[in-house]
């Protein structure tokens, strides 16, 4: 059987499975939609919050006007002691307490630094962060007009009791996320494992599949295909398909969550047919291994979330264990992910995530090897049967 009769064959099995076309078609494309919505509102704002002052003085109310002033916060309820506010954010009607202790405004006079307490519901980085930066803000702001009037009614002027109070500014810029946004920060590595994991799902299901019909031997359409026109044919079948997916998830779907996207075009094809072409062969492989198709959708899925947290974007590389790490090696999305992210949101340079897209090629040569022993294996074992 020549080529092109293989190609034909293969698309045919491939286009006429209803389950392979959902998730390598219907599948990516919904993700690109739905997975972002719940991180389009960048930032947290007017949480609900309860406010216990056990001073009652006239600092106290304006610290907890200012409080109540940030965008962060929203004062809905007033507390008269801590157990109430307590039993509120236990029932959650307010996601974090203030508590301004008794005789705060006597402490501030007596040059003793009060504390101000803060508790929060810390099950969410973003809520606990944001309550705590409203908090702090107002207190500092408060902090600062005290100092400052302190130093004024000394005689010092006011340029030097501003620049006594703070004699360093601080000037922060978030490298490579300007907003802190989960946007920037978590979809564009996601993006990269949803098509690596849909690759291997559907491949997973088409080598699953025929070798279900082998086992029932049920082989006379496999056996005049030669293995590698077989090989080539899904790799070019898949490539077509997952390249275009690459690029509507780097081009229209950046822009459209206004992802920060910087790389050369050139070079986002040339990782990207690396990337694919990794995934593509690993997805053979794993294909040849399954002994029927409904294997291929639980076990690509249950290793996503392994993979998320050993790859190192959502949790740090050296809180990881070497050995961890090392696994995840085995699975184009981690150097995937590493140099997608260097050159897409990092600027970095093609040079300097050759060694990323030297592994990919290497897991090529390596899975694409994988990939043709054991369907040969499968093919004679059945054969024999």
């Amino acid at each position: 059987m020549n080529f092109f009769r293989v190609l034909k064959a293969e698309a045919k099995l491939i286009f006429s499975d209803v389950a392979i076309v959902l998730t390598i078609i219907g599948g990516v494309i919904l993700y690109a939609f739905l997975y972002p919505q719940p991180y389009a509102e960048q930032s947290v704002s007017a949480l609900s919050v309860s406010m216990v002052d056990l001073d009652k003085s006239d600092i106290s109310r304006e610290i907890a006007f200012k409080i109540n002033a940030t965008p962060q916060v929203n004062i809905t309820r007033y507390d008269l002691s801590e157990k109430a506010a307590k039993e509120a954010l236990i029932a959650g009607e307010v996601k974090a307490i203030i508590v301004i202790p008794n005789n705060f405004k006597r402490d501030v006079a007596l040059n003793v630094s009060p504390t101000v307490a803060v508790g929060a519901d810390s099950s969410y980085f973003l809520i606990y962060g944001s309550v705590l930066e409203g908090v702090m803000r107002s207190v500092l702001t408060q902090s600062a007009t005290l100092k400052i009037s302190k130093l004024l009614i000394t005689g010092t002027p006011l340029s030097g009791a501003k620049e006594s109070y703070t004699p360093y500014s601080l000037n922060t810029i978030n490298l490579f996320n300007k907003d802190n946004s989960y946007t920037q920060y978590v979809i564009p590595a996601v993006f990269i494992l949803i098509l690596q994991q849909t690759i291997l799902i559907g491949l997973g299901i088409l080598g699953g599949g025929v070798n279900e019909r082998l086992a029932r031997n049920k082989q006379n359409e496999y056996e005049d295909r030669d293995t590698f026109l077989v090989m080539s044919a899904r790799f070019i079948i898949f490539a077509s398909i997952f390249l275009l997916h690459m690029l509507f998830y780097f081009g229209f779907v950046f822009s459209l969550f206004h992802i920060t996207h910087i790389a050369k075009i050139s070079d986002l094809l040339n990782f990207g047919f690396a990337f694919i072409s990794a995934s593509i062969f690993l997805g053979i492989f794993l294909g040849s291994l399954f002994n029927s198709r409904e294997i291929a959708t639980p076990t690509v899925l249950f290793s996503s979330l392994p993979l998320v947290f050993s790859i190192g974007f959502i949790w740090p590389l050296e809180a990881i264990p070497e050995v961890v790490h090392y696994l995840s090696l085995l699975f184009p999305v981690t150097p995937g992910i590493q140099g997608f992210l260097g050159l897409n949101q990092m600027g970095a340079s093609f040079e300097q995530v050759l060694p990323h897209y030297g592994l990919l090629w290497a897991q090529v040569v390596i899975y694409a090897f994988l990939g043709y022993y054991f369907i040969n294996k499968k093919r004679k074992k059945y054969a024999n049967n």
